[in-house]
């Protein structure tokens, strides 16, 4: 019965609203058109299109109760307008439909899968062609958190490059196995860390274990036939060079997840449990809140870019930052930058040979460790 009211309801607020669409034409009838400017023909005819009669959600089965057939003016009916209820029942809604909203061919699906989604706010920002990734960032290969959204970033990758065996792809040099022929003789040279001499004057090798393999060097002295062997694992070689420029800083930090976009941000509220017995706490006093720091960034790139920095970051290299200045979209070369370019380009001496170095030895990228990054304790609230 209320169901029935409803309609009729709408029906009486639709064929009014056309009514007196149709009167004030009639009673105030539009200016006549100036020279060179088109008017649109009004045949005062009208066609019934389906309109939705109650929120329709998105996925959901179109019943029969939520559509109806009402009068809407001829002259702008849409060709994608549906005009038969018999083609929209049974339907899933690709998208949210609004009470009241006339539906349409392409908010109609016959497959479950087949829906609309609004898409995030973020999708709209990238330009057509490019795309968007996301790089850990910290407060030093961030540019000290200065990033903001729209900012214009260059990306720099540091790596450190070791001589691997072609055909085993291991980190060089290879470990040294003897060989045996069928007689039992010894096929290799045999390299002794610890011998003997025998009463014979031949050499017996003593030393427990296989001798790390190395390579025979003459002494320049003595010209004596040494053999020498690493005392260390091999030192990667480092080289610094820039491996996107220009890029757009999508997103500073995480976005916002779709349940929390509504939600204040910042750190859940502390609950605090009474105490039996304990004073009550003062006015004013409250427990200091931490407030943790972005930890990575969103970079809108080219696509064959993308690739480069997935492939650095899956490969664990060091990637840096740099903030360019708005409009400086110049496209500059850069040459990789190793030990013997800082030598040559910046003329640093090369220090003479000493008996003493530094510990440890530089090889691998070391990154810094800066104080106001040490996590501080958590405060314990007075009681």
């Amino acid at each position: 019965m209320r169901r029935g009211r409803l309609f009729f309801l709408l029906a009486f607020l639709i064929f009014g609203a056309v009514g007196v669409y149709f009167l004030l034409k009639i009673v105030n009838p539009p200016a006549p058109p100036t020279e060179g400017t088109p008017v649109a023909p009004f045949s005062g005819q009208t066609v019934q299109i389906v309109l939705a009669t109650q929120n329709i959600s998105r996925g959901s089965l179109i019943p029969i109760e939520a559509v109806a057939l009402f009068a809407f003016p001829a002259d702008y009916r849409v060709e994608t307008m549906m005009m038969d209820v018999s083609l929209v029942v049974g339907k899933r809604a690709r998208q949210d439909i609004p009470r009241g909203v006339p539906i349409t061919s392409n908010m109609l699906t016959d497959l479950a899968g087949d829906l609309v989604g609004v898409g995030s706010d973020a999708a709209i920002a990238i330009p057509p062609g490019f795309t968007a990734i996301s790089i850990p960032m910290s407060r030093l290969s961030g540019v000290g958190f200065a990033l903001r959204d729209g900012d214009k970033v260059d990306v720099l990758v540091t790596m450190g490059l070791i001589d691997l065996d072609p055909e085993f792809q291991t980190s060089m040099p290879n470990d040294v196995v003897k060989i045996v022929g069928t007689g039992g003789e010894l096929l290799t040279a045999l390299v002794c860390e610890q011998y003997e001499r025998t009463p014979e004057g031949g050499v017996v090798c003593t030393n427990e274990g296989p001798v790390e393999q190395g390579r025979t060097i003459t002494e320049p002295q003595t010209q004596q036939l040494l053999y020498v062997r690493p005392i260390e694992p091999q030192r990667p070689r480092l080289v610094t060079q820039r491996l996107v420029q220009y890029a757009t800083v999508l997103h500073v930090g995480s976005f916002a997840l779709p349940e929390d976009e509504t939600a204040a941000i910042g750190p859940a509220p502390v609950e605090e449990v009474p105490v039996v017995g304990a004073p009550p706490a003062q006015a004013g006093t409250t427990l200091e809140e931490t407030v943790r720091p972005p930890d990575i960034v969103t970079l809108i790139v080219a696509p064959q870019d993308a690739l480069a920095i997935n492939w650095a970051v899956k490969a664990g290299l060091d990637l840096a930052l740099t903030l360019r200045a708005p409009g400086d979209a110049a496209v500059t070369t850069t040459s990789s930058v190793t030990l013997q370019y800082l030598l040559e380009t910046y003329g640093i001496t090369v220090p003479s040979k000493q008996p003493y170095g530094v510990q440890p030895a530089p090889g691998e990228p070391v990154k810094p460790v800066l104080p106001n990054d040490i996590p501080l304790p958590t405060p314990t609230p007075q009681r």
